[in-house]
């Protein structure tokens, strides 16, 4: 029974007939969606899906580099979706189920999907019996008791730039600004773009490193050197390389309890 599912495509339209797809297959199962590789390893991550069916060719990492990040240990059963043959061999090679090349027609995702279900029954299997083999052996049968797990925050993010993908450490960004549908990533003398909006990646952020100042900018607190007064209510942070952000008055209470250790 598949009941957990992600779908991780940049083109919405793809998203839809995946979902369209999924929902007549499994009626019942919960469905979420990314668009974009760095919000599909987060997710992935905080959520984990049964089955990904991932695209390829991505902003912010490919569905190669989403595996990578996540670990072929860690991956869920992944059904690679693209309109690039080109990434076959090496999709098989890190163990996908199927690769669905685009467009592809309703049986041939019927195919795909009887895969999945057919590797996430044996896996339940296996596991079933790993746990009957621990009873033959005399073992605790109770699960074990564990402390909630705690939130999962990025530490890393995957960006195009001239036809390369980079990763980009958090530790090594100052700070981040919006510019539409994109953040710039400020990390020392070097500019980032990243496809995705600044609301979002807050969600992912760690809170006890970063803070937002203003709608358009959030800084890691350790990048900060001091705070002055500026016009209007608002003032003025001072970072350690000597670049000036302005800190909006409505989020100075905010930023205050933050840098405080108060929240």
């Amino acid at each position: 029974m598949l009941s957990r599912i992600l779908i991780v495509d940049d083109e919405p339209l793809a998203r839809e007939r995946l979902s369209d797809l999924v929902r007549a297959a499994a009626p019942d199962a919960e469905l979420r969606e990314a668009n974009s590789g760095e919000s599909a390893v987060a997710m992935i991550d905080a959520w984990q899906p049964q089955v990904v069916f991932l695209d390829i060719e991505m902003p912010g990492g490919t569905g190669l580099d989403v595996i990578e990040l996540v670990g072929h240990t860690r991956m869920p059963c992944t059904v690679f979706t693209t309109a690039h043959d080109e990434h076959a061999v090496q999709a098989f090679d890190l163990a996908a189920v199927d690769y669905l090349l685009k467009p592809f027609d309703d049986a041939r995702f019927q195919r795909a999907w009887a895969r999945a279900l057919d590797r996430q029954t044996r896996d339940a299997i296996l596991d079933q019996a790993r746990r009957l083999g621990s009873l033959a052996a005399g073992m605790p049968t109770r699960e074990p008791v564990t402390a909630p797990a705690r939130p999962r925050y990025i530490d890393r993010l995957v960006v195009k730039h001239d036809q390369r993908t980079i990763v980009v450490m958090l530790a090594d960004v100052q700070y981040m600004e919006s510019d539409g549908n994109y953040v710039i990533l400020h990390a020392g003398r070097e500019r980032y773009q990243l496809r995705d909006t600044l609301t979002s990646l807050e969600t992912r952020l760690d809170p006890r490193r970063f803070v937002r100042i203003h709608r358009q900018t959030i800084v890691d607190m350790r990048a900060m050197k001091e705070l002055q007064p500026w016009f209007g209510g608002d003032q003025m942070m001072i970072m350690r390389n000597g670049e000036r952000l302005k800190v909006s008055r409505n989020l100075r209470a905010e930023v205050a309890k933050r840098l405080a250790g108060l929240e």
